[in-house]
């Protein structure tokens, strides 16, 4: 073989290296050969776990890596045996992190930042909270205030014994309740208790049995009358004995005996709630229906202070039997 020298050689590139080129190693005892293609060529691992690589990557002899640049708020630092990354401060929107789903704060350095997990009222928060916000737009309230709502916030202070909140055309006041004429009002504090009671005054209830004197009135309806008690007496000796029974209301049990036809008996009954101007009301109840005691009939002679003569006329011609026979009477003054 004659002798050869590297200038006389076929250059090959790099990219066109087949199978079929071999280097031939020497190492002064025996000769090799190396397959060209496997000596230009070697494993490039990436050792972090992430899923970017810096080397895009490496074929034919070819190292083809990424360039590394910043972004908003970072800057890249070529130093001598690495790179530096810097962060501008302000520069960072959280909002241009796509990808991030969640942003754990705990693991920030919140020395100067400040970050706040919680929200508290006292120390974090500067000013008034508004009622848009949720607040009352208000830095203090007088004792024993209520809030009274709106597009702003009002208050009404209840403070005394009585006072009540009420609607009113321009809103809820406090007003204070006032006893009128026969009503008491009063409040027990330990109790918790507020009364409202009514004292017997121009006004009568149903169930209330008043007594009345003297008492005027131009006209009434009523759908009973009751006396104050019906008084009761018994006529003794004849039929025409005086009898005194007081009262506005009685009854009087005549004497017994016959009556005879078409005839007239009169009786004197003293009562001192009789005057000259009374009214009386006579009816009378016989124990005897026949025909003879149906025509018996009761009825007023006179009226004078304290007493009235009344009229017992049997009007039939047969004689009445002697029943008992009783005289009710009523007087109005």
């Amino acid at each position: 073989m004659a002798n050869v020298t590297i200038d006389s050689l076929t250059e090959t590139a790099a990219a066109d290296l087949t199978a079929s080129h071999f280097l031939a190693i020497d190492n002064g005892t025996t000769t090799t050969k190396l397959a060209a293609l496997s000596a230009a060529i070697k494993t490039i691992t990436t050792l972090g776990s992430a899923n970017i690589d810096i080397i895009k990557s490496f074929s034919a002899g070819t190292l083809s890596v990424r360039d590394i640049i910043g972004g908003t708020g970072i800057t890249v630092t070529e130093n001598t045996n690495d790179v530096t990354f810097s962060v501008t401060q302000g520069d960072i929107n959280i909002n241009n992190l796509a990808g991030i789903s969640t942003f754990d704060l705990s693991n920030c350095d919140n020395t100067t930042s400040a970050f706040l997990t919680s929200v508290n009222l006292a120390s974090n928060v500067s000013g008034t909270l508004p009622i848009a916000s949720g607040g009352t737009g208000q830095t203090s309230f007088v004792a024993n205030s209520v809030l009274l709502g709106g597009t702003s916030i009002s208050t009404a202070v209840l403070d005394a014994d009585k006072e009540i909140l009420v609607g009113t055309t321009n809103g809820p006041e406090m007003k204070t309740l006032t006893a009128g004429d026969n009503i008491t009002i009063t409040q027990d504090n330990s109790a918790d208790t507020l009364t409202v009671a009514f004292s017997k005054g121009n006004f009568i209830e149903t169930s209330d049995t008043p007594t009345f004197g003297d008492t005027t009135v131009a006209e009434i309806t009523v759908d009973k009358v009751k006396t104050s008690g019906t008084k009761a007496a018994t006529q003794t000796g004849s039929l025409s004995s005086t009898v005194t029974c007081n009262g506005s209301a009685g009854v009087i049990t005549l004497f017994s005996t016959t009556i005879s036809g078409d005839t007239n008996t009169e009786f004197v009954l003293e009562n001192t709630e009789i005057t000259a101007d009374s009214v009386i009301m006579l009816t009378l109840l016989s124990a005897s229906s026949t025909d003879e005691d149906n025509g018996i009939h009761v009825g007023l002679q006179s009226v004078t202070s304290s007493r009235a003569t009344i009229n017992i006329t049997h009007t039939g011609n047969v004689t009445a039997g002697s029943v008992t026979r009783k005289l009710h009477f009523m007087i109005m003054n």
